[in-house]
């Protein structure tokens, strides 16, 4: 269902990216701005190590990296992402599921959160080896909630691998899908969402982004939309899948979900990115919003 065409011999570079993007957050000199993720550094090649220590060349390099307002946003929806998963830690839900996890680190940041709750990792094999060994490496230790779930989306079945690794169905579920949905058709969004929904309790939730249909249309009008797509396209790892503006609560309703809180590019502009006196911190980039659904039966 995911498309891995690029990812199914290499890691994926967006979630690379990513990562790299949460490091530098975390050398932001103002601490309402600074990114919470410590250890993304350390899932690091060595150059982006050194990179990131060198100011004037951090700065360069994310210039010439990402599109205007992508920093900002990853750091504004890690924020939000992270929120949800010590919400669902804190509340003793049954099971956390990552989809996509990439270069995650939230298991372990958290780990003094959870009392049980167990937490599976779902990623294309070669992305989540990559991560494993450089945990590995770098003598970070491996919760005991935490299950690693290697799968191919495109030839097998989510419930089949997850069951294989002692997921149950019928509990109480937190879904974080972080980055991906932009990247897969309608189809395998709809048979994800049935998945969760089929397979989880009523009150469980799922976290996930999404861009605007719009973007897929090109039509530009969006701060940060053209280097946005244009990023994702020299690497391989095109955006497949949006929804227009105003549609995500009508979107998750016909699919079993009550939308429960929303993230538009203002709104996370507003909570993330401004100081106590109004005034912005940066201009994020305007093609993503968040959503975070419960599950209704």
């Amino acid at each position: 269902m995911i498309q891995e065409k690029r990812i199914v011999k290499k890691s994926s570079q967006t979630a690379t990216y990513t990562c790299f993007s949460r490091g530098c957050a975390t050398r932001e000199k103002d601490p309402q701005f600074r990114g919470p993720d410590y250890l993304a550094e350390c899932l690091f090649p060595p150059l982006a190590r050194i990179m990131l220590n060198v100011t004037p060349l951090r700065r360069f390099v994310m210039q010439k990296m990402f599109p205007p307002g992508i920093h900002e946003y990853v750091l504004a929806r890690t924020k939000a992402m992270d929120d949800a998963f010590v919400e669902a830690l804190d509340s003793a839900f049954d099971q956390i599921v990552l989809l996509g996890a990439g270069f995650d680190t939230r298991s372990l940041r958290f780990a003094n959160h959870n009392r049980g709750t167990k937490i599976f990792e779902l990623d294309a094999p070669t992305t989540q080896q990559e991560k494993i060994d450089v945990l590995h490496r770098k003598n970070l230790a491996i919760p005991k909630e935490l299950i690693f779930t290697p799968i191919d989306f495109d030839r097998q079945d989510i419930l089949e691998v997850l069951s294989k690794s002692g997921y149950r169905t019928g509990m109480k579920n937190l879904f974080l899908w972080e980055g991906v949905t932009m990247y897969l058709t309608a189809d395998a969004v709809d048979s994800i969402l049935s998945f969760i929904r089929r397979t989880s309790a009523t009150g469980s939730l799922v976290v996930f982004d999404y861009i605007f249909a719009s973007v897929l249309r090109k039509e530009n009008r969006l701060y940060g939309e053209e280097k946005g797509y244009d990023m994702v396209a020299r690497v391989g790892e095109n955006w497949t899948f949006g929804l227009e503006e105003d549609q995500i609560g009508t979107f998750l309703k016909d699919r079993g979900f009550c939308l429960i809180r929303h993230f538009s590019p203002q709104d996370l502009q507003k909570e993330y990115l401004t100081r106590p006196d109004g005034t912005s911190f940066a201009r994020i980039n305007e093609t993503h919003s968040i959503a975070k659904a419960e599950i209704v039966k």
